[in-house]
């Protein structure tokens, strides 16, 4: 399973009332729309001459069944998920004190395995062996490679018709649309995002842009019409999972562009809700079987930042005694009512702002708050068959990295920034890190759900994003 991180936006998380707080980083959430990616590749080769963005094993006593605890109800836009917030177990046992982190992490249970630091800026290559190059002039635009021939993305016939694009599977020899009309909702055009892989299946987001949209992506994205959909590589098909309005909300609220991220069975989305009685953030689930289209979409609990492991689905849940999401914790069982603790962060000056799995690998981000002058961020790296709370930390020289994990290995950048642009590439095979290259103003990475293609952005001399192909060696 394959995911990708997003951004800063700040809106309410969690209960009515909430803190506003920015979105995860990463993503960005311009990042892959049309024309602010044109404008990402310009301000890159401005960037340029001027320097010329969940593990169960070890908690059996912090399982707890949720399923009698509440109801996967919705009243009058009040929602009541199924998980409540009075399942979650409160952590006690700091762990990794001895790194100095800014900020605690506490766990259910303390490992014998001892905490490691890697500071930023190793200088080996990764030793990549490139297979071929795409992108440049906006025709078709990457999401995620599924191997060394093929990318999931979109394309379009007229790079200027901002209106155009579908999804599509991008290879050497062009693109092949998903799709054979343009994706709408609602009458308005979707435009195709981004997406993650697990096995068959591909679950990506879509947004709706209407001719009321203002051009600006911080205004249009306050109010963010949002689709869900599949695509089955065995069976070629492209199927609609859910809507925003599928919730009992008035209006949707912008989640950057995290995608959705799916088990194969369920597809899973961090979503956010208006309501009279305030903002929700929500982890939401609906099957991807045709019989199931017609359900609602269950809203499993308050949090945000869905991950799909070998344990189950990793969150990171809102407390009741927190308006922010900062607790780690696994929904595992064939209702999602068996709910595992893990470990909560605790600062005043760092928050959560992502969650990836993949197979029995898992990452934590954790970056400055709004309010705070620190620069740099922290990538926390654990395995569930050894440990239930990162102990493997890296330090990233970024405000607002961007991260992309894989059953092979785990890839990281700044982001969006124009300073401290090395990407760099983690095996987890080796555990080495090593460098992928720099590129100001677009430094995002991406490895493939499984195996060993990795897809590298680099500026070309019109100033376009091109993505480089290739297979990566575990050295």
């Amino acid at each position: 399973m394959n995911t990708l991180a997003s951004t800063r936006h700040a809106e309410s998380l969690g209960v009515p009332g909430a803190l506003a707080i920015p979105e995860h980083p990463g993503f960005y959430s311009h990042s892959r729309g049309r024309s602010s990616l044109r404008r990402l590749a310009f301000l890159s080769a401005c960037a340029l001459v001027a320097l010329a963005g969940c593990a169960s094993g070890g908690s059996r006593d912090s399982s707890a069944s949720a399923s009698a605890q509440a109801s996967p109800r919705q009243m009058n836009g009040v929602f009541e998920p199924l998980i409540a917030q009075s399942a979650l177990e409160d952590p006690h046992e700091r762990v990794c004190a001895d790194l100095s982190l800014p900020f605690e992490i506490v766990a259910m249970h303390a490992s014998d395995r001892a905490c490691e630091l890697s500071p930023s800026g190793q200088t080996q290559e990764a030793s990549v062996d490139e297979k071929w190059t795409l992108g440049g002039d906006f025709r078709q635009i990457p999401s995620l490679p599924i191997d060394s021939s093929e990318v999931f993305g979109s394309s379009t016939h007229d790079p200027n018709d901002l209106y155009s694009y579908k999804p599509a599977i991008l290879t050497p020899q062009g693109a092949r649309d998903l799709s054979a009309d343009l994706l709408r909702e609602d009458g308005n055009y979707v435009e195709p995002l981004d997406g993650t892989q697990n096995g068959p299946w591909i679950t990506f987001l879509g947004r709706q842009v209407s001719s009321s949209s203002t051009g600006d992506h911080q205004e249009d994205n306050v109010f963010a019409p949002w689709t869900i959909y599949s695509w089955n590589k065995n069976e070629q098909r492209l199927r609609t999972v859910m809507t925003w309005s599928d919730l009992p909300a008035h209006s949707p609220r912008s989640s950057g562009e995290l995608p959705p991220v799916s088990d194969g069975t369920h597809a899973f989305y961090g979503a956010k809700a208006s309501t009279d009685h305030g903002d929700f953030s929500l982890i939401i689930a609906q099957g991807l079987d045709d019989s199931t289209h017609s359900n609602k979409p269950q809203i499993l609990l308050f949090g945000a930042y869905p991950a799909v492991s070998e344990q189950g689905l990793s969150v990171v849940a809102t407390t009741k005694d927190s308006p922010l999401p900062s607790r780690i914790a696994t929904l595992s069982g064939t209702d999602f009512s068996k709910v595992t603790t893990h470990f909560d962060l605790k600062s005043q000056d760092y928050r959560i702002s992502g969650l990836y799995a993949a197979g029995d690998h898992h990452a934590v981000l954790v970056t400055p708050s709004s309010t705070s002058s620190e620069a740099s961020s922290f990538l926390g790296l654990w395995g569930s068959s050894s440990t239930d709370y990162p102990t493997q930390w890296i330090m990233v020289d970024s405000r607002t990295p961007w991260v992309s994990i894989g059953q092979g290995a785990i890839a990281w950048g700044a982001g969006s920034q124009a300073n401290n642009t090395q990407m760099y590439l983690r095996p987890w095979e080796t555990g080495q890190i090593t460098r992928l290259g720099e590129t100001p103003g677009y430094s995002r990475p991406v490895v493939a759900a499984s195996g060993h293609t990795v897809m590298i952005p680099h500026v070309n001399s019109q100033g376009g994003i091109q993505w480089a192909i290739g297979e990566f060696t575990a050295e």
